[in-house]
């Protein structure tokens, strides 16, 4: 037996492919080899030990047993066929007796036949083969993986040396031939004894090569009984056409006399991108339906979108054709790179044409569209591909940037304008992506334009981000407040940003060095205790980053650990917030508003709440505005804070000159405890950071009857957000009161507190024994009672048995997550444990967050803490600090503190 040597690099060869045998040297000449070779196996398979080719026990064996595995459908019923033996004869047998072979008359006349698609609709198919006079040959894709399948089990005959060779070739028969060390169905077409050479068309392809007779082999009965896959079809032209090349194709008749088939194919159709030049030379009429608001830190250009008048009926046409039909999804996977792709996205309006911008994979696949005949960015989870008869039509709006001052009638959506092309040459044939054009309006040119072909990406017009307008009677919420007068409002649809933030902390790489971060680039900031959100980087400062909440308006400093890279989907996720001033509010002059007063604790708790207000527009030009609610007496905001915002509140009172000594502080009960609870920070998903009360909290009140055997008792529910706080004041030398520092060294915060004077103290500690004394009572239990989140009740703390003033954050099975408010700790507590609070004990919340001035967790802090721990008060600096309503505290002598050994 002959040495097998690598196809590749001519070096003896110890693998071969595992499914058709071709030797190899290594896996590499494999990979250089997969270009010609993929064109037998379909996807690379793994490499195998060569095993040698060794002479079968009995020669005689029948070859249909051999490839009695082959099969297309339905495999046919395999009929045993005896083995014939030798006869003996009494002279030494040097050569094995000549197999059996079946004459031609009885193998099925199939294969001359061909496997041609059913119907006479467009079908899909692979060239498998060109003729240089025109025809092609082609398979039908649904019977691809069938004739592979075939060539696989030949090729295993071939490789276990099962086939016979045939002694004598004749034309217009069925053989087996060997090309390239593959085995294929070959019909013989002429014949040469002379060379010893015939010449021979692959049924199975359509290709013709001349054979030698050694590589012809015979064939079985099975293998005639499948009809040839290739078949011969001719095109009105080949441009276009490849080899391996996938088209759509339609009969147009039956055979010819030449066994050609003539077929027509169907073009692929697609969005074209180019300018509707034509359309708009006829039709000129368009409609204003965007002007994107300009950023003056960003120097962002004057762009709108136009819709040209014509095709309104695509968006008829589309939902008439996918009505029923559930949309597909899209499997990806998405490319990195910048790509369109043209999908039929599912909005609150239907369907609608659009281009995918990017999407979220988990849980639930998540899609980010830009819909290209309404010019508008939205967030969708059902796409569909676009019917083809859709496909043709040009894009309804384009962008126009203006080169002159913004006219009057650009400043309105919905206007109607002419465009006049200004062409120094006749517009091309070939696609035109961009051109010059005057808009007018009644006749008059309104200003000069740079028209262009628009894809949905905002920062292809310049711009940093996609803004939606808010307009009157829209449903907003507040987001941020700056002062009683001033206020940042955003689209209730902006509701589910939240979440959306939160999924694509996955698909945001981490920032890993600083240098990847500039002052105006857009991040996404993923946080413990800020949360997830959308923001600008305006400034940096000895690590920490000043970053603006594209979505809210608020700046908070963040690491940056925890900040991430941009994606498509941050950055195309349209804003919609405004910054907003209160009629007849505004207008009021700051010396006569109390600093502190209840009009803005008011727009505080409605901004924790995000209650759902209607926007009424007093002044477009000065974003003067009211805001109406669904709900109460008088809906507007304007009304009810008018008069509040006289009447000051103790949360912010100016600091006192007296300083306090700690002797009547509340915090011997909590000195008491041995294991405090975790505080605040690790519930920050369910809780913002004290003192605000949680997103979407319930109404302040609420009276509710609790039923249990027969029994029915009434109680009202109180929530956190309704009850004032009284916030550690800013200033120099204030003496605060550690209520919880023991979790320190890995937060970089405390919980503390501040008291005017000893009456104030003192009646705190009234206050906090009458919540010990009421919660012991048993005339308050309420059977069944258990607490909504956000909600404050008593508790029953576990280590001393008291009870305290609790914030529910989460209920799970028979017990509630419980935030003691009063200390800043939390632990677990029975549901049997909670008890309704009442009304009297509704008084102010005192503790507050404060972080430590010059924190750094990679530094021993425990000295720091055990100081803290062990003194109740202590003076210090306090600052405003970077969450809301939090402090930043500087603590004297931190450095000697720190260099202090703890036992």
């Amino acid at each position: 037996m002959e040495e097998m040597s690598c196809v590749v690099c001519g070096n003896p060869s110890s693998l071969m492919c595992q499914r058709c045998g071709e030797p190899y040297c290594k896996e590499g000449c494999q990979r250089l080899d997969w270009q010609r070779h993929k064109h037998v196996c379909i996807i690379m398979p793994p490499l195998v030990a060569y095993r040698p080719l060794q002479q079968p026990p009995n020669p005689i064996k029948s070859l249909e047993t051999a490839v009695s595995n082959v099969s297309l459908a339905k495999a046919p019923t395999k009929t045993p066929v005896p083995t014939p033996k030798p006869t003996p004869s009494p002279m030494p047998i040097v050569d094995l007796p000549t197999p059996v072979i079946p004459t031609e008359p009885e193998l099925s006349e199939n294969w001359r036949d061909h496997l041609l698609p059913k119907g006479e609709e467009f079908f899909e198919c692979r060239v498998t083969f060109m003729e240089s006079d025109g025809p092609i040959w082609v398979v039908h894709v649904a019977n691809v993986e069938s004739m592979e399948r075939l060539t696989d089990n030949m090729q295993r005959c071939m490789q276990n040396q099962k086939l016979i060779r045939m002694q004598n070739v004749k034309e217009d028969t069925l053989v087996a031939i060997n090309v390239d060390n593959k085995v294929h169905r070959g019909q013989v077409l002429t014949v040469s004894d002379e060379k010893e050479e015939a010449d021979v068309r692959l049924i199975d392809y359509g290709l013709v090569v001349g054979t030698h007779f050694r590589d012809i082999y015979s064939v079985v009965p099975k293998m005639a009984e499948f009809k040839a896959f290739a078949f011969r079809v001719k095109l009105p032209t080949n441009t276009g056409v490849q080899v391996n090349k996938n088209l759509t194709l339609r009969l147009l008749g039956t055979k010819t006399h030449t066994g050609v088939y003539h077929v027509h194919m169907k073009p692929k159709m697609t969005i074209p991108l180019n300018l509707p030049m034509e359309m708009l030379q006829l039709n000129p009429e368009v409609k204003v339906i965007r002007v994107f608001e300009k950023s003056a830190t960003n120097n962002e250009p004057q762009v709108a979108l136009l819709q040209i008048n014509v095709m309104d009926h695509v968006n008829t046409d589309l939902n008439a054709s996918l009505a029923g039909k559930p949309g597909q999804p899209f499997t990806g996977p998405f490319p990195e790179e910048k790509c369109t792709f043209f999908v039929a996205a599912r909005t609150k309006d239907g369907y609608r044409r659009a281009f995918l911008l990017d999407h979220i994979v988990k849980p639930t696949p998540t899609f980010l569209v830009y819909e290209m005949d309404e010019g508008r960015v939205s967030v969708t989870t059902e796409l569909s591909r676009i019917p083809s008869e859709l496909l043709g039509l040009p894009i309804r709006v384009f962008a126009a940037q203006l080169k002159d001052s913004v006219p009057k009638e650009l400043e309105t959506d919905g206007s109607d304008l002419t465009v006049k092309f200004k062409l120094d040459n006749p517009p091309p044939k070939e696609k035109l992506r961009a051109a010059n054009a005057a808009l007018l309006a009644k006749g008059e040119q309104l200003c000069m334009a740079r028209l262009s072909t628009f894809l949905g990406q905002i920062s292809d017009l310049g711009h940093k981000f996609w803004r939606e307008p808010i307009d009157k009677n829209d449903t907003v919420f507040i987001t941020h407040v700056v002062s009683y007068k001033e206020l940042y409002i955003s689209s209730s649809n902006t509701k589910q940003y939240a979440s959306i933030f939160k999924r694509l902390e996955s698909k945001c790489t981490p920032i890993q060095e600083s240098s990847e971060i500039s002052v105006g680039c857009i991040v996404l900031v993923a946080s413990k205790t800020l949360g997830h959100f959308r923001g600008e980087v305006l400034s940096t400062d000895d690590g920490i980053y000043n970053v603006k909440n594209v979505d809210t308006g608020a700046t908070k400093n963040v690491e940056l650990t925890s900040m991430r890279k941009s994606c498509r989907f941050l950055e195309n996720l349209p804003v919609c917030l405004m910054r907003v001033q209160l009629k007849t509010v505004s207008n009021i002059p700051d010396a006569a508003v109390p600093a502190n007063n209840a009009a803005i604790q008011m727009l505080h708790k409605l901004c924790a709440q995000e209650e759902m207000l209607k926007l009424e527009m007093v002044d477009e030009g000065t974003s003067t505005v009211d805001l109406l609610s669904s709900s109460g007496d008088q809906p507007s905001l304007v009304t009810r804070m008018l008069p509040l915002m006289f009447t000051p509140v103790q949360e912010n009172a100016a600091p006192p000159k007296a300083l306090l000594t700690p002797a009547t502080s509340p915090v011997a009960m909590p000195e008491k405890r041995k294991k405090p609870a975790p505080v605040l920070l690790e519930a920050a998903r369910d809780l913002p950071p004290l003192p605000l009360s949680p997103p979407e909290s319930p109404l302040p009140v609420r009276r509710e009857e609790s039923t249990n055997g027969g029994s029915q008792k009434s109680f009202e529910r109180f929530f956190f957000n309704a009850m004032p706080k009284n916030l550690v004041p800013v200033g120099n030398k204030v003496s605060i009161i550690v209520l919880n520092a023991g979790d320190l060294t890995q937060t970089g915060y405390i919980t503390a507190c501040f008291f005017k004077h000893g009456k104030e103290a003192e009646d705190f500690q009234n206050l906090l024994n009458l919540v010990t004394k009421q919660g012991a009572c048993d005339h308050n239990v309420v059977p069944g009672y258990v607490p909504n989140v956000g909600e404050i009740c008593l508790a029953l703390f576990s280590e001393d048995k008291n009870w305290y003033r609790g914030v529910c954050q989460e209920v799970k099975e028979n017990k509630a997550k419980i935030f003691y408010c009063d200390f800043g700790n939390f632990e677990y507590v029975d549901v049997k444990n909670l008890k309704p609070i009442s009304e009297d004990l509704l008084k102010g919340i005192y503790a507050t967050k404060c972080y430590i001035d010059g924190f750094d967790k990679s530094k021993n802090f425990a000295a720091l803490q055990h100081f803290l721990v062990h003194q109740s008060g202590v003076q210090c600096e306090v600052k405003d600090g970077p969450e809301p309503d939090t402090r930043l505290i500087t603590i004297p002598n931190l450095q000697t503190i720190l260099k202090t050994p703890t036992a």
